[in-house]
């Protein structure tokens, strides 16, 4: 009689640790396939960004082009009766606000700010036809010069201008505001031109101008018979400065004639 053969049995946790064996190698295996699928992805997306930002350069062709008209509108001759003496160039801000409110200032609508930010170089000078004092005595020379004055217009630098114009909360009106600085711009600089903060600043420097001028074109004449100088120091003095008119002054040599 034949005895029955037994047949293993397989543990139900046995099967589970074979299941989870697959599904982490499977895991694996889908990661390892998509790390490698990604990086062949992010090549090709990088060489096809590079070479559509290339693209525009290679399609598109820019011509520029810069026209100039001319208007003549004024020509003036100085006849030879400018002396420039001094330049300044400062940066400049000027800004302009309008307010509006309603009911006798009861509401309030806001303000609009513009601001222009721009190089200007402001040139002085004095006119040779006005008045020149000259006294010689005991080798110093006395200059009264006539007064400063500014060259109008000042020149602006627009290639450093800056510009913005901020509305307020309930107003519309940014770009007026800044096309009536714009226009206000000009005469503002002119005004400051002339204003005694940027005389007083120039004022050394166009002390030492006049100096110069005198040395060289009145004293020449002015020399002993071997050559040397009869004038030691020039002392330049200008209708503003706090000097008497006549007497001692006060004021330093402004250059030594050697």
């Amino acid at each position: 009689m034949t005895e029955p053969v037994s047949t293993p049995q397989v543990s139900p946790g046995t099967a589970r640790s074979g299941c989870l064996r697959w599904f982490v190698v499977t895991v694996l295996l889908g990661l390892l396939v998509m790390g490698v699928m990604s990086i062949f992805f992010l090549k090709t997306l990088k060489e096809t960004l590079s070479m559509l930002a290339n693209l525009p350069g290679q399609m598109v062709h820019s011509d520029i082009e810069t026209r100039f008209k001319e208007s003549i509108t004024k020509i003036s001759a100085t006849n030879g009766d400018i002396l420039e003496v001094a330049t300044m160039e400062t940066n400049e801000t000027v800004t302009r606000y309008d307010m509006k409110t309603l009911f006798n200032e009861i509401i309030y609508l806001g303000t609009t700010v513009s601001e222009i930010r721009t190089p200007v170089v402001y040139r002085y000078h004095i006119k040779l036809s006005e008045d020149w004092q000259l006294h010689v005595q005991d080798g110093q020379c006395i200059v009264r010069a006539p007064g400063l004055r500014p060259s109008q217009p000042p020149a602006v630098r627009t290639d450093g201008m800056e510009k913005k114009s901020d509305a307020g909360w309930f107003r519309f009106n940014a770009d007026d505001n800044l096309a009536n600085l714009e226009k206000e711009l000009t005469p503002t600089l002119e005004k400051r031109a002339g204003n005694k903060a940027h005389l007083d600043n120039i004022r050394e420097a166009a002390r030492k101008s006049v100096a110069e001028f005198v040395k060289k074109w009145l004293l020449d004449s002015a020399r002993n018979d071997d050559g040397t100088s009869q004038i030691r120091s020039i002392t330049v003095i200008f209708p503003d400065d706090a000097q008497p008119n006549t007497g001692p002054i006060t004021l330093p040599p402004t250059i030594q004639v050697q």
